[in-house]
């Protein structure tokens, strides 16, 4: 075992080098911007990772779209600069920034902006919204790549960004049972919901729904860490357009991704080694493959 674990941490190290070579030849595709804003939220660990996320996104889709990068308050001066001069055009959001947007934005949702303050990841549900300029957007965790051109996802953005999609879970996590939500709320949740990868309508998002959810089961949650992934998959649920996207977005736990994958989102540890073992040099490929690195 510890054979094992050393050589994924050799393999781990050889792949982040090779991202970060991709990341110093990356040039963003010219032509028109999507007007579909893409947000990724970032800290001191993962802005590696999230530069991975938003090269492997544009390079699949071979489009140039509106970015985002939200930073949780950890991020410091150098690793910005970084960001701005791979992403040239990149919309950076400070977590000061954030936080006087957050003051506005929620002013009138006490519940949403108090728990926006207790843990990181509700900065996805609630700072997103706050900042997308558009009429629809797209989340990105910073542990997603993509392998394969996204066709769902261009449809989507070409027809006007009207329903609500999501990858699928290999399991439930909501932050309690969904049958507890469905019964306090009325109406079925979709199943399997992972808020990895977020396809959604701006109009989508109801503060209102989500202060009734926070005050109903602040003191009744199992699974606290899920709050913000429960909350995205209520509000697209009430929405009622869209669902599940094929499984070739997929969430794996295996060593390696699925044939004909789209994407893969490196959740848990492998976020930390199997995103540079298979991601980043998947991606270096696919990018040499375009001829980009001379472009």
């Amino acid at each position: 075992m510890r054979l094992r674990a050393r050589a994924r941490s050799v393999l781990a190290a050889v792949g982040h080098g090779i991202g970060t070579l991709v990341i110093a030849l990356w040039k963003r595709p010219g032509g028109a911007e999507v007007p579909v804003s893409v947000h990724i939220l970032v800290s001191s660990k993962t802005w590696h990772g999230g530069l991975l996320a938003a090269i492997s996104f544009e390079l699949l889709t071979g489009r140039r779209w509106r970015l985002f990068v939200h930073e949780d308050g950890t991020v410091d001066e150098k690793a910005r600069q970084r960001i701005e001069a791979t992403l040239r055009g990149v919309r950076f959001v400070s977590r000061k920034e954030a936080d006087a947007r957050a003051l506005e934005y929620l002013s009138g949702h006490p519940k949403c902006l108090e728990h926006r303050s207790r843990h990181n990841l509700f900065l996805k549900i609630f700072d997103v919204p706050a900042f997308a300029p558009g009429s629809s957007f797209i989340m990105l965790d910073s542990d997603v790549i993509f392998f394969r051109r996204p066709e769902e996802i261009l449809a989507w953005a070409q027809s006007g960004g009207e329903g609500c999609f999501y990858n699928a879970d290999t399991k439930e996590k909501y932050f309690v049972p969904r049958p507890m939500i469905e019964e306090a709320l009325g109406f079925p949740l979709w199943r399997d919901f992972n808020s990895g990868l977020v396809l959604m309508p701006t109009a989508a998002v109801n503060l209102d729904l989500a202060e009734r959810v926070l005050e109903h089961f602040e003191t009744k949650a199992h699974h606290p860490q899920f709050f913000e992934q429960t909350l995205y998959g209520i509000m697209g649920s009430a929405w009622g357009r869209g669902g599940a996207l094929p499984r070739s977005y997929e969430i794996n736990w295996g060593y390696f991704r699925g044939r004909g994958a789209v994407c893969r989102h490196y959740v848990g540890a492998f976020k930390h080694d199997l995103l540079y073992i298979e991601g980043a040099p998947i991606l270096a490929f696919n990018r040499l493959w375009r001829g980009l690195f001379l472009s």
